[in-house]
């Protein structure tokens, strides 16, 4: 691994976790909830400035940052502590960190689809059939384009092949359409032993040939629907067993990937790497916002739980209660993190 793809590795993770973390301290300020600290890296503090009762400080670790709403008795409005504050101003606030990273991810997705369109979006319209396929078998068609898989709307061929991902054999309900007419047509994949999983037998390989700017903020909404619906439905194939947990990987294994994609794509010259990068960094930040809706303790969605409770019961969970609880889960996640670590140094070890 060289010290540039560590660099790119460090400057996504920032980018990323800042964001996340200014979504948080943004809303709070909006609704008048009091800020202590926002950081800027982690480690001792190098810079700092006080502006509106809030410590900006610039610390030299580049693994991110934090915005920080302890209790603090030199705010001179107690009421505008973070736990004095309405409920529905503090589930603002915790939802805003992961709903910043969804739109960070979105802002790289217009980059990445106005940089090159035609190489990263592939649309749903099939341009091969396999002979002896279950799709050839169920009737499907070159030239047909797959609006629906069991229902939900696809409009990229990534969807359809992050829905079969975790398929487990059963059959599955296309809606096509075909010469302008639209119906249902129900398709039973094969296990492919070569790919390790179902399939159907198809190749997709259209793009949009010309692309304006409608088009360009169109196909961007559906990039990231596609990256949220790759992170859940990742999550529901390490649930169901059907992804291992080896797939999962930490910054370690993060580091890793840039590196071996920034040693593919500078062959191809700066623009390419460039592109690649903006894709991880959509990835990532499209995987923190949804990971953190988790309903953790010690995650955004944990903390929502708590909140939504006491939206119903009108009434505050005790703090000691709520300090075991984060405390739980921030041992859970500590314990998670060190054995994907583990795995990911394994896994670069095997290299």
């Amino acid at each position: 691994m060289n010290i540039i793809s560590v660099f790119y590795t460090l400057i996504i993770l920032c980018i990323v976790v800042i964001v996340h973390e200014f979504g948080h301290m943004i809303v709070a300020k909006s609704n008048g909830i009091f800020v202590k600290e926002f950081w800027v890296g982690f480690g001792p503090t190098l810079l700092s400035f006080t502006k509106h009762d809030t410590k900006f400080c610039l610390k030299p670790l580049p693994f991110g940052g934090a915005c920080v709403f302890e209790d603090d008795p030199e705010c001179s409005d107690p009421s505008r502590l973070f736990n004095r504050s309405g409920v529905w101003a503090r589930i603002m606030t915790i939802f805003a960190g992961p709903f910043f990273n969804i739109i960070l991810a979105f802002v790289f997705s217009v980059l990445i689809i106005s940089m090159s369109g035609s190489s990263v979006v592939t649309t749903t319209e099939l341009v091969e059939v396999n002979a002896g396929s279950p799709a050839e078998e169920a009737g499907l068609k070159v030239g047909d384009i797959i609006e629906k898989y069991n229902g939900k709307k696809v409009n990229l061929a990534t969807e359809v092949i992050i829905y079969n991902i975790v398929s487990d054999g059963s059959p599955v309900e296309l809606t096509l359409l075909r010469d302008g007419r639209e119906f249902a047509i129900t398709v039973s994949p094969r296990f492919d032993e070569e790919y390790d999983r179902y399939m159907f037998g198809i190749v997709f390989g259209k793009s949009l040939e010309k692309w304006s700017s409608i088009d360009i903020l169109k196909y961007s909404c559906y990039y990231v629907r596609m990256n949220i619906r790759s992170t859940v439905q990742g999550l529901k194939g390490l649930i169901l067993r059907r992804i291992s947990p080896d797939n999962i990987s930490g910054p370690v294994g993060m580091a890793g990937m840039v590196d071996d994609i920034y040693k593919e794509a500078r062959q191809e010259g700066l623009p390419t790497v460039v592109l690649n990068m903006l894709n991880l960094a959509l990835i990532f930040s499209a995987s923190l916002g949804i990971m953190n809706l988790i309903p953790l303790p010690g995650l955004d969605g944990g903390k929502l739980i708590i909140l939504f409770i006491e939206a119903i019961r009108r009434k505050q969970l005790s703090r000691e209660k709520e300090a075991v609880v984060n405390f739980v889960g921030f041992a859970l996640l500590v314990m998670i993190m060190v054995i994907v670590m583990y795995n990911d140094i394994l896994k670069i070890l095997r290299k």
